[in-house]
């Protein structure tokens, strides 16, 4: 049985939607990204992200959640002071943290997960999600950030009223070529985005709920930051992402499941195009069908 999903942008005017679904399904990243950039630097002329209010309170809070990615404990999160949110370790071998790996005493889970879109469904299936208004964190173990830089990103989204944020992109990181858009600014706070990667988002509760059905069975996660998050952000009139300069982050690995066949059999773009095609239906277009059928069989395996 196919899972059950959101629907989007119903009513709303035509040539929004015909937008979107061109985005979602009827282009190449080479024309939607620059699109979309330019669509996101279009809103901040007259919502400049760049202004904010003061707030209560406006680092990590108890009503957040932070996940971290291990490998039985492995991760690159420098713990220079205390976060005032729960911590979660996900251990994604199954296997558990080696001795002495947790000396912080933060909470575990420890499941076998293939890719950070397995890891993010299982997070979202065993754990409460934060508080509306708070925000959700999956930190990659592979990625370099402090946890005085996660409690001042967290800062900078409630001031900035942002419904997603990511620490800036450093020029160090191996993502930094590719993800252009995201690359740390000098001499800024933060900067308006039109996506945040999959690999250290911070996401506010509202858009975790819209978004998160159309991750089902998706072992890789990818889809959901180019394509689920931006459309149902723009869904709930919140598209206010970010890339905080302010806190950037390393990847220290070299990016590597983009040819990996997970267990349902499918490559990380069969699982991407699976995304687009959910919500393409959750805006009321037709897709092929056949296909469809066929990727929703194989997630659902």
């Amino acid at each position: 049985m196919n899972p059950t999903f959101p629907e989007l942008l119903r009513g709303r005017p035509a040539a929004e939607r015909d937008l979107w679904a061109r985005w979602v399904l009827g282009s190449h990243s080479d024309q939607f990204i620059p699109e979309m950039v330019a669509a996101a630097n279009q809103l901040n002329l007259h919502d400049p992200i760049e202004q904010g209010q003061p707030v209560v309170n406006p680092g990590a809070t108890s009503n957040d959640l932070v996940v971290i990615a291990t490998q039985r404990g492995r991760h690159c999160v420098v713990f220079d002071q205390p976060l005032q949110c729960p911590v979660v370790l996900f251990d994604w071998t199954g296997e558990g943290l080696e001795p002495g790996s947790n000396p912080h005493g933060f909470d575990v889970i420890s499941v076998a997960t293939e890719c950070k879109g397995h890891l993010m469904e299982e997070v979202w299936k065993q754990l409460p999600p934060p508080e509306q208004g708070h925000y959700m964190g999956f930190i990659d173990d592979d990625v370099l950030i402090s946890a005085s830089a996660i409690n001042r990103l967290l800062a900078v989204a409630r001031i900035h009223n942002l419904s997603a944020a990511q620490p800036a992109v450093s020029f160090g990181s191996s993502l930094c070529q590719e993800y252009g858009w995201l690359r740390q600014r000098a001499c800024t706070t933060l900067h308006r985005v039109p996506i945040v990667e999959i690999m250290a988002p911070f996401i506010r509760r509202d858009l975790l709920d819209l978004a998160m059905p159309f991750l089902t069975g998706v072992r890789s996660g990818y889809g959901l930051d180019r394509f689920a998050l931006p459309l149902c952000a723009a869904h709930l009139n919140a598209w206010r992402f970010a890339a905080v300069d302010l806190t950037p982050l390393t990847h220290v690995r070299v990016f590597g499941s983009l040819e990996k066949r997970f267990s349902n059999g499918l490559l990380s773009k069969d699982e991407e195009l699976l995304i687009r095609q959910r919500l393409m239906g959750a805006m009321g277009f037709a897709v092929d069908q056949a296909l469809h059928q066929h990727l929703e069989s194989a997630a659902a395996a």
